[in-house]
């Protein structure tokens, strides 16, 4: 089953989140565990946004600037 808003099953922001400590070997307290997966959660629908947001065909890059 997958919640319909993300496309996630549930737990799996969770499951990342745990992968991703261990394999940086950062402790979190489990106080905070909550706030921090309220952000993660936030920066995945910030991305869907972005990803969403249909582009016409001639769409270039932008350049490069320079200061």
């Amino acid at each position: 089953m997958t919640d319909d808003r993300t496309g996630r099953r549930p737990g799996d922001l969770g499951a990342y989140l745990d992968a991703a400590l261990a394999l940086a070997e950062l402790p979190l307290e489990a106080v905070l565990r909550p706030r921090v997966l309220m952000h993660l959660d936030m920066a995945l629908a910030m991305g869907r946004l972005v990803e969403d947001f249909p582009l016409p065909d001639e769409a270039e890059p932008a350049p490069v600037y320079r200061p």
